[in-house]
């Protein structure tokens, strides 16, 4: 699902760190939101919730990735994560997707910002060195910087190596420890009880200015090792149910899948920013316009074609929404496009997801429509986690607090059992399920599922891999106009980083006039109306 991205990302973050890009230096969708009102802005989270929380930010500390070094940005990382457990008051810019979130946390939420040490490292910590108890001394490598960062959070000291250790001494901040020759082990023997057991980060030390500040703010475990080995293992067995994995690993499958096992979900969020801001706002997020009464039109094959990796939150909060490639597509507002999202965002990054629902497209005729997933609040498997019944609990109320009716889930078994949880929940009025080995692998066929449909899709848009969108328009041209079937209908799965907006475009352009393109909401309200169950 998110493998591509992972060197996708790296090109994106290059790329925009050598050259700097204004937020409106690519085409952006134009803002929905109301000018005229101010919202409080004050987080909130579901009983149950795992995402920690503290106060709406009103001043922030605006930060300028390109003036610093990695190493810097580690120290400024941890600083941020620090100062969030009260509350944020630094924001970190880079690429064009990070301004125009704090653009919006200016317009509507009734933040100030404050440029005084963009570029001053000595500065900044000097500001704020009465509120941390001093610097963690690592080496930079696995595991010092971990068990630094780790330490960070529970004992509020920054993280330093290099050359920021002399700017923390010259800013009158004190060694508070010296971690450099410490490995994991130890760390966890002597600290895991202050651990937080509701969720941890799990990044690649090449991957170490991001996500950092969100593990301090949350006093979280900060690892990487193989996902199968004795310490992943004995960290993994400390969290609590359904305790989100932050962060990414090189083999898709085995990641989730151990820890389905463990009874967790994974957030694909190794590239991620400011997570320590923004899931420190609040709003109520709602997708403005539901269609679940289309007319019926006979004779006509039905098609709806649903985007792929909507719970990469690395892509979410970078370039999703600025991209032309994706939301910022021109063509998205002329056509009828599904896309998935992970439900968790509506706390990590509420007001990215209000955003992203008060644009969806119909100025030109088109639609989007958000599904949930996969495959749930977060990432597992179905078939292997322990305790479903209470994942599937926290995912419908999730999918309530973030408006979604529809489910994507990928997994590995279709049997009744795993699914018939998620289909009793009335917040659930479909499951729009996946192989992962194939996303096309249940070739169109739907099944019901206490007077549900789960729909599986019919062939997958994935050029280089399968179909390109003009070969995949002629099979869709060529199948059954027949309403009342199964067979009338195609779900066709795009993936992320092999397809854009404008190749979906491209493939409806081609498509015969007896064949109709939905969104996913018209799409199951369809198959509702004609096929008898």
């Amino acid at each position: 699902m998110n493998f591509v991205y992972k060197t996708f990302i790296v090109s994106v973050i290059i790329f925009n760190t050598l050259f700097c890009f204004s937020c409106g230096s690519k085409t952006n969708p134009s803002s929905a939101i109301d000018n005229s009102v101010t919202y409080s802005g004050q987080p909130t989270r579901l009983q149950g919730s795992p995402y920690p929380v503290s106060q709406k930010p009103d001043t922030l500390f605006v930060i300028n990735d390109n003036n610093f070094s990695d190493t810097e940005l580690l120290t400024i990382q941890t600083l941020q994560g620090i100062l969030a457990q009260t509350k944020p008051r630094i924001y970190r810019v880079r690429g064009d997707g990070y301004p125009l979130w704090l653009n919006d946390l200016k317009s509507y939420y009734e933040v100030t910002t404050n440029y005084t040490y963009s570029a001053d490292l000595k500065g900044l910590l000097s500001h704020f060195k009465n509120e941390i108890n001093g610097y963690l001394l690592t080496d930079g490598t696995q595991p010092s910087v971990n068990v630094a960062i780790s330490l960070a959070g529970i004992k509020k000291g920054i993280v330093v190596y290099g050359s920021a250790e002399q700017t923390a001494k010259d800013a009158g901040i004190k060694l508070l420890e010296d971690v450099t020759n410490q490995n994991y082990q130890q760390f966890i023997d002597s600290y895991k009880d202050q651990m937080n057991k509701n969720l941890l980060c799990y990044n690649s030390v090449d991957k170490i200015t991001f996500l950092s500040d969100y593990s301090v703010f949350g006093k979280m475990y900060y690892f990487y090792d193989d996902i199968a080995s004795s310490l992943s293992n004995e960290i993994l067995s400390q969290m609590n149910p359904n305790a989100p994995l932050l962060g990414w690993a090189t083999d898709e499958y085995s990641l989730v899948n151990t820890v389905s096992k463990k009874g967790m979900v994974v957030h694909a969020s190794d590239y991620a920013l400011n997570l320590s801001v923004l899931s420190n706002v609040g709003v109520e997020t709602k997708q403005p316009k539901y269609n679940t009464n289309p007319a019926v039109i006979i004779n006509v094959h039905t098609v709806c074609f649903l985007m792929s990796d909507g719970d990469n939150f690395s892509w979410l909060v970078n370039d999703f929404y600025t991209n032309p490639n994706w939301y910022a597509s021109k063509s998205r507002t002329k056509i009828n496009m599904g896309w998935t999202l992970a439900p968790a965002l509506c706390e990590l990054a509420p007001t990215l997801m209000k955003r992203f629902y008060d644009n969806e497209g119909t100025a030109d005729g088109g639609r989007d429509y958000f599904v949930a997933g996969p495959s749930g609040f977060g990432y597992a498997y179905p078939e292997s986690y322990t305790h479903l019944n209470d994942f599937v609990d926290l995912t419908s109320r999730y999918m309530k607090k973030a408006d979604q009716r529809i489910l994507n889930i990928i997994g590995n078994s279709i049997d009744t059992k795993y699914l018939q949880p998620f289909l009793q929940q009335d917040q659930i009025d479909a499951v729009i399920y996946y192989y992962y080995s194939d996303y096309a692998g249940g070739k169109g066929a739907i099944y019901w599922v206490n007077g549900k449909p789960v729909i599986t899709g019919r062939y997958q848009l994935w050029s280089g891999q399968t179909d390109s969108p003009e070969s995949l328009a002629q099979k869709i041209n060529s199948l059954s106009t027949d309403i009342t079937s199964s067979k009338g209908y195609s779900l066709i799965p795009v993936h992320a980083w092999q397809n854009t907006v404008e190749d979906v475009a491209t493939c409806i352009s081609l498509l015969n006039k007896n064949v109709r393109v939905v969104t996913p909401d018209e799409f199951v309200a369809l198959i509702k109306k004609n096929i008898s169950h």
